[in-house]
């Protein structure tokens, strides 16, 4: 009988291939003959499931997203205090690989700059993390009874506001630290537990 072949796990043993070479050369580096030899496959493999070298790098940026995404869904079960401090320290970066991971994040962030679909991926990825971040600190004071996220019917329209505007407010300073702590520990100044506890520190704030 003829072997099956995935073409969900081909596509994804190419796009890890581009991680590595991205991590290694930066996307400039990149090209398919490069991506072809570290995946082990030909390069008409690659043109095959992706096209052109274009639409194998901005591949290569959505499926980075959505490897964060799948990690994020995977508590859904837990508190919403829990989900945030998830949000906010899974970029944290905790071994060599995750080191990989977050370089290759910031070289497509780089790579925005000059390159339009790329920094529309990033910046949708960015406004979801914040909206989410917000939606969970407001579960979290209900949760706590803190009850941030209710309005009374007494209350006026820029009082019903207020608690919004502070959740987005406190979503933006965390996510901005998560951000400054994770070029941290990517260049060993901070070690990952340590960037974590002060995220633990603020989300516990909430």
């Amino acid at each position: 009988m003829p072997r099956v072949v995935d073409h969900e796990e081909r596509r994804q043993q190419i796009v890890f291939a581009l991680w590595l070479v991205i991590a290694q050369h930066g996307i400039e580096g990149v090209s398919l003959r490069h991506v072809a030899a570290e995946a082990g496959v030909s390069m008409g493999r690659i043109q095959h499931y992706f096209g052109t070298k274009e639409s194998l790098v901005l591949a290569g940026c959505t499926a980075l997203v959505q490897s964060a995404y799948g990690g994020y869904l995977e508590t859904a079960d837990a508190a919403p205090r829990d989900r945030l401090l998830h949000v906010v320290s899974q970029q944290i970066p905790q071994d060599d690989g995750g080191r990989m991971g977050v370089s290759v994040w910031y070289a497509y962030v780089a790579k925005s700059i000059n390159h339009a679909a790329v920094r529309q991926v990033l910046a949708e990825a960015r406004r979801g993390a914040e909206e989410e971040c917000v939606r969970l600190i407001r579960a979290a004071r209900e949760a706590s009874g803190g009850g941030a996220g209710l309005a009374g019917p007494e209350q006026t329209a820029p009082e019903q506001a207020a608690p919004e505007q502070a959740a987005l407010a406190k979503a933006r300073r965390l996510l901005a630290l998560a951000d400054g702590l994770t070029l941290r520990v990517l260049v060993r100044d901070l070690e990952p537990a340590e960037a974590v506890a002060m995220l633990e520190a603020e989300v516990d704030l909430v």
